[in-house]
């Protein structure tokens, strides 16, 4: 996910020539990891499509994305509040919804999802509103839902083969300092939008909360600290774990949880290079908070995906002076991982079909989807 906006750029849909981003060698040497072997060099991912506007369209500023079970790209546009539907080839097959309050209408568009046959799901979080369209080719308005907000609201709705399920925010009072807030909770939803109950308490990380002599409580979450990273599989079960440890869980909807991955890791130091990009933005109080809070060391991962196989993608951490992103891909089955790395540029997003996408901006600045093909020597 992008949390700026770009300028807008001339380019449009590039395809790449095959770019090889796994490193080399066989098994590692490194350190211990008990009873996991980690490979470097059976898989590889090579770039073949990259989009960022056309005459067609352009993204203000991608905040989601999703893919449908045949490779077309549903992207969520925070600044335009509208939704793109591109074809596997990068062009555009319509535009969903636009600014307003009315049906089929965002104001603070949170996620995009395609499911159930790849229907399309919307969730504005500042309406407490999920929206959904119709699959392709019809694309046309089928039905909102609207979740209460009560004492905690819902700041994201995903759609399940059988069920709708929420992650519900308490709300936070604005007090100086740095502390822990409550814990999410991901609990059902019925198909009117009624909150159930819970399915699984996810614990936060820490924040600061700006001094209230500087404008007023406004929450900042700080980086490189615990906390629980969630991710679903195409069979809807929820998987999750706490980024101290490379420890990931899987929790079912009939409630029942276990463990699928637990990897021994030796902590990465924060280095002051890390340390003086994270404060880079900050000023004043907050920064001073921050900055007397951040921890000593990285997390063992700080982003979480699974794939149609069932293998978790993890993102690990790595040195301030390494431009790459080193994913993790953990086989659960044969307790095997296998290391890709991709640009410091790029954030994966979706993995299936053999295919991983991600957002990323060019060099112009300006935001783009990315697609990369998934070969394997073995």
């Amino acid at each position: 996910m992008l949390s700026r906006s770009f300028p807008r750029s001339g380019l449009a849909v590039i395809v790449f020539p095959l770019l090889l981003l796994a490193g080399c060698g066989g098994e590692s040497s490194g350190p211990d990891l008990g009873d996991w072997t980690l490979k470097t060099n059976e898989l590889a991912l090579q770039k073949d499509l990259q989009v960022s506007e056309s005459e067609a369209f352009y993204f203000g500023r991608i905040f989601d994305l999703d893919v449908t079970s045949d490779g077309r790209m549903v992207v969520a546009d925070w600044d335009a509040k509208n939704i793109k539907v591109l074809r596997p080839d990068g062009t555009l097959i319509d535009t969903l919804g636009r600014e307003g309050s009315g049906p089929g209408e965002f104001q603070q568009l949170r996620s995009v999802q395609a499911a159930r046959g790849d229907s399309i799901y919307a969730y504005d979080a500042r309406r407490s509103r999920l929206t959904v369209f119709a699959p392709a080719p019809s694309l046309q308005l089928d039905r909102t839902v609207t979740i209460p907000r009560k004492q905690a609201a819902a700041t994201n709705v995903l759609a399940l083969s059988g069920c709708l399920i929420g992650k519900f925010t308490t709300f936070s009072a604005p007090e100086e300092g740095v502390s822990r807030p409550d814990p999410n909770a991901w609990r059902w939803i019925s198909e009117s939008g009624t909150p159930g109950d819970t399915l699984l308490l996810a614990p936060q990380s820490k924040m600061a909360l700006k001094s209230l002599d500087e404008g007023g409580g406004r929450i900042r979450y700080l980086p490189m600290t615990g906390e629980t990273v969630t991710a679903l599989d195409p069979a809807g079960r929820l998987y999750h774990g706490w980024t101290d440890s490379l420890r990931i869980s899987a929790h079912d909807l009939n409630g029942s949880s276990e463990v699928v991955a637990s990897v021994p890791t030796e902590p990465l130091p924060m280095q002051a290079a890390d340390r003086d990009s994270m404060l880079s933005d900050i000023s004043g109080t907050m920064k001073d908070m921050v900055a007397s809070a951040l921890p000593d060391t990285k997390p063992a991962f700080t982003q979480l995906l699974v794939d149609d196989k069932e293998r978790l993608w993890v993102e690990r951490p790595t040195k301030a002076t390494v431009p790459k992103h080193r994913w993790w891909i953990l086989n659960p089955t044969s307790k095997t991982i296998h290391e890709v790395q991709v640009p410091s540029e790029v954030d994966l997003e979706v993995v299936q079909n053999g295919t991983a996408y991600g957002t990323t901006e060019t060099e112009m600045g300006a935001p783009a989807v990315v697609r990369y093909r998934i070969d394997s020597s073995s």
